[in-house]
């Protein structure tokens, strides 16, 4: 077998593509390391937020936001790399799907962003309200009463929780509008208003039960003092 032949022939069918593979491999490596430091980039910089453990603190479970949005970062930088790859190797019919992905998620990112910020402004609000009510009853001496009575978490523990989860559902339908996530909005509209439609009978329920425990506690006395009479 002639192996000159043969590599004369492989030459001249690759020697026009030889560069364009060459630039091809080049870029994918080079977006192949941004990828991977922007990652790393965003991880740290996640990292110094904090985040991971704001939101496993809030949610009371462990969960690792910041892997996910570096891994999302890296393959949205990955997806630019394959589109210039494509496109250097003149394989339209491949690239054009990505590139068209790509245009989607640029898109949607103005959406995501705000989606996030709304979020973040209802976490905030949230935190804030919460530590403030808890700070509020905390400093008086009937939660601490109520409490012990009843063998209970302090009152003012859960009531700062369920305002807490409130104001974060508040944010939600607006989180959802942003997104313009349809299909989840509506049914959580739906429970959002059932929610604040029992309010009124929440508020009312609790005033009801601290006037009882109130007259409970007078006749408390006031029996131990006949008895003791």
């Amino acid at each position: 077998m002639d192996f000159s032949a043969f590599f004369a022939s492989l030459q001249s069918t690759l020697g026009k593509h030889i560069p364009g593979i060459l630039g091809a491999l080049a870029i994918l490596i080079v977006g192949w390391v941004i990828a991977v430091l922007v990652r790393a980039g965003v991880r740290k910089g996640l990292a110094l937020l904090d985040v991971n453990s704001r939101i496993s603190e809030t949610a009371h479970e462990k969960m690792d936001v910041e892997k996910g949005i570096a891994v999302g970062v890296f393959w949205l930088v990955m997806l630019v790399t394959l589109i210039g790859v494509f496109n250097t190797l003149n394989l339209e019919l491949v690239s054009d799907p990505f590139r068209a992905m790509l245009r989607q998620v640029l898109g949607y990112l103005p959406r995501l962003v705000a989606g996030g910020l709304l979020l973040v402004i209802g976490w905030m609000l949230a935190m804030a309200l919460r530590a403030l009510v808890g700070k509020v009853l905390a400093s008086t001496t009937w939660d601490k009463k109520i409490s012990e009575s009843a063998g209970m978490e302090p009152m003012s523990k859960t009531i700062g929780n369920v305002l807490f989860w409130l104001t974060i559902l508040l944010f939600v339908p607006a989180t959802l509008g942003v997104l313009d996530l349809q299909g989840l909005l509506q049914p959580v509209q739906g429970m959002l208003d059932k929610t604040l439609a029992m309010v009124p009978n929440i508020f009312a329920a609790i005033v009801i039960a601290f006037v009882g425990w109130l007259i409970a506690k007078v006749l408390r006395g006031l029996v131990t003092n006949l008895l003791a009479a």
